[in-house]
């Protein structure tokens, strides 16, 4: 039997809200309904209990009466209730309060195979390999892959046209079939036919009753201009089809930079090494770098450059994706060491060195050669 305090029973407080009642009565409901406590009698009294303090909150008249007279004064001014002890709630239809809750605890209630339900296609993810000129200006590729679609024989039922649907047995055509637990009556979706009403009785030739088929497809698929490597691209309801009426899934794909043999990308900036000679960075002059657009750049090298300095050239770097700004260009130096020098370079590169206090190492003579070559020999 139920406490007299029906607030303290569902757990709220007196001024509680309409909404806030349902929600509680729905929480206890879920934790102590019979069939998720099989044989519990206290978890049955606590879902009784739970029933009869709902009834009386849930109704703005017996509420009233309940609150200033006690359950004593619903018993006494006939607030409802008969022999089964919860008056209208014994027979209220719950599908407001639990919608399709019940649907998990009583799948197999009325027996036989369940059918499935309309369901999202699934998502499916590409990869395709691009140049950094295509990443800079933007391209169009094709991308050729194989999703499910629905049978175009059947328009996705899975059943013949015409002759293999009939109208379910068990809701007649509803979707949706009633059913009473104890002093619970509530609706779900028909078990046999999974909500569609309708049952294949002749499965589609084609698709042998899938209702799905796969098809090669093959779209283009804009890239934005300024797309860095593992950018991915979503084309919305380009995936697997839905099952049952279901929405379409989506389509990734995911951009792949290939090589370059000049650049290097950092962000919306372009690294450039450019080889100078020892005379260029000592000396400073004009050398031109390529850029991304193909042309070529002056820029000017300072006397005495030292190796790693980097020289910026605004606006001549990637661009911002979705801007119209662009990165910089990053020309990084790098003094290259000559390793086969002629007699006369050799000879100036001495003199050179004497300028700055280096005397170069002292030659074999021919004769010393001759000598250790005796030895060895």
């Amino acid at each position: 039997m139920a406490t007299n305090d029906y607030y303290r029973t569902l757990g709220v407080a007196r001024n509680a809200s309409e909404q806030e009642i349902k929600t509680a009565f729905r929480k206890l409901a879920l934790k102590h309904h019979p069939d998720r406590n099989d044989g519990n009698k206290e978890s049955e009294a606590r879902f009784k209990e739970a029933g009869e303090a709902y009834e009386v909150l849930s109704n703005p008249e017996k509420r009233r009466i309940y609150d200033q007279f006690g359950a004593e004064g619903l018993r006494a001014g006939g607030g409802g209730r008969g022999p089964g002890g919860f008056g209208g709630f014994q027979n209220a239809d719950m599908g407001d309060i639990f919608g399709d809750i019940f649907d998990n605890l009583f799948t197999d209630a009325g027996g036989g195979h369940r059918r499935p339900r309309s369901r999202r296609g699934a998502d499916l993810k590409y990869a395709t390999e691009i140049s950094l000129e295509e990443a800079f200006a933007g391209v169009k590729v094709p991308v050729n892959f194989d999703r499910t679609e629905v049978c175009g024989a059947c328009g996705g039922t899975g059943a013949r046209p015409k002759t293999g649907l009939k109208k379910c047995p068990t809701c007649r055509g509803a979707g949706r079939v009633q059913y009473a637990q104890g002093f619970f009556s509530f609706s779900q979706t028909c078990p046999d036919c999974g909500g569609q009403g309708e049952v294949v009785t002749a499965p589609c030739v084609e698709c042998g009753g899938s209702g799905q088929e796969k098809k090669s497809v093959s779209l283009n698929i804009k890239i934005p201009a300024g797309a860095d490597d593992g950018t991915t691209l979503r084309v919305s309801g380009a995936g697997d089809a839905g099952l049952k009426g279901g929405d379409s899934g989506d389509l990734y794909v995911q951009v792949r930079l290939k090589h370059h043999p000049h650049f290097e990308r950092d962000g919306v900036d372009l690294l450039y090494s450019c080889g100078l000679t020892v005379a260029q960075a000592a000396l400073g002059g004009d050398v031109q770098v390529p850029s991304i657009e193909g042309e070529k750049v002056t820029i000017k090298i300072p006397p005495g450059t030292q190796y790693g300095k980097v020289f910026r050239i605004r606006d001549k770097g990637m661009p911002h994706p979705g801007g119209k700004q662009r990165g910089d260009l990053l020309v990084k130096a790098v003094v290259e060491v000559p390793t086969d020098l002629t007699p006369r370079q050799t000879e100036l590169l001495e003199e050179l060195g004497k300028t700055f206090g280096h005397e170069p190492p002292a030659k074999e003579k021919e004769e010393d050669k001759s000598f250790f070559k005796k030895i060895l020999g």
